[in-house]
């Protein structure tokens, strides 16, 4: 069996580490791995491989691959970096890293959240001048994650995992997936389908979107859904940025209609320095950094070694993507 490692960004964080690439060598021993370091060297050497571990890949790729059956991502979003569709007709099964990011990003949420709610912000900025600001504060004074209305849209494993802490913060949570018949997880109040948007809108103090960035999700939250959430509202973004109309949201920060964002996807990336998302009160901005962790790799290279030992034993593998569905 021959597979082809190909984990290359600009992004350290999100290239495989040298180790981690010879640790899975030594570990199957009976299994060629060719490493590439560029998308050229890739598709060269994709030609005669049984199964890929890569994040991206071009239909031109799959094409010329007539003995590859299996592609693991080692990110969960699949969408707009695989050509799923020549997959699909090529009879390729495709798996990814599902849930390896999950408590990272929540953490990250509740990290944000908490950041505005109990005016940090402010506080560090104050802490740099040497200021004490308790008169201040008790003017717009931090309000209580307890009792506030939640609203998820995109309940799979990392608005689980967003949704499970912040029901220990005694927040009410409502979620919203496309399968929302599926029995109801103890950590969430109500569950909402996709077409029941609107509804799961309703009155929300917080709205973290954790969906994938799909076709069915461009765009689903602008100006009108926007008005639907309580004045003040906190946006959190940990999805994709085209799930939001980037104009609404700015109006309505603007506006007062929401009262902050944090926000870890932008349209552009790097965002530019120019952009008065950096200087607006109430905006975290992070970059693209929600699922960092130090371990992300150990998780990663674990889960495609499980894989890999099921598709030698021909066993049913971990995180199976709906092509179809695109995620």
């Amino acid at each position: 069996m021959k597979v082809l490692i190909f984990i290359k960004w600009p992004v350290k964080a999100w290239s495989i580490p040298d180790a981690h690439a010879d640790a899975l060598a030594a570990a199957f021993p009976d299994v060629e791995f060719v490493r590439a370091y560029t998308l050229d060297e890739a598709a060269r050497a994709i030609v005669d491989v049984d199964a890929c571990f890569v994040p991206t890949m071009t239909a031109d790729m799959v094409a010329s691959a007539p003995r590859l059956r299996w592609v693991h991502s080692p990110a969960a979003a699949v969408e707009g970096l695989l050509p799923l569709a020549a997959l699909a007709a090529a009879g390729v099964v495709v798996t990814n890293s599902k849930g390896v990011q999950a408590i990272p990003i929540a953490e990250h949420v509740m990290g944000g959240i908490l950041l505005l709610s109990r005016r940090f912000n402010r506080t560090l900025e104050a802490q740099h001048e040497r200021q004490w600001i308790q008169n201040e504060l008790a003017e717009v004074w931090p309000w209580l994650l307890h009792g506030q209305r939640m609203t998820i849209v995109g309940l799979g494993t990392i608005g689980l995992a967003i949704a499970a802490r912040a029901q220990a913060f005694g927040i009410r949570v409502t979620g919203v997936r496309r399968h929302a018949a599926l029995e109801k997880p103890a950590c969430v109040e109500t569950v909402y389908g996709p077409d029941q948007l609107d509804e799961a809108l309703q009155g929300a103090d917080l709205l973290v979107l954790s969906a994938p960035g799909i076709a069915a999700t461009h765009r689903i939250i602008g100006a009108a859904q926007l008005a639907l959430l309580n004045r003040g509202a906190l946006l959190v973004n940990v999805a994709r940025a085209g799930i939001v109309d980037d104009g609404a949201m700015r109006a309505a920060l603007a506006s007062g209609q929401l009262g902050g964002a944090v926000l870890d996807v932008f349209e552009r990336e790097p965002l530019d320095t120019n952009d008065e998302l950096w200087t607006t009160p109430n905006v975290v901005v992070t970059p693209h950094s929600s699922g960092f962790r130090l371990s992300h790799w150990d998780e990663v290279s674990a889960l495609f070694a499980d894989n890999l030992r099921r598709y030698e034993q021909g066993d049913t593998l971990h995180h199976l993507v709906d092509l179809a569905a695109g995620y």
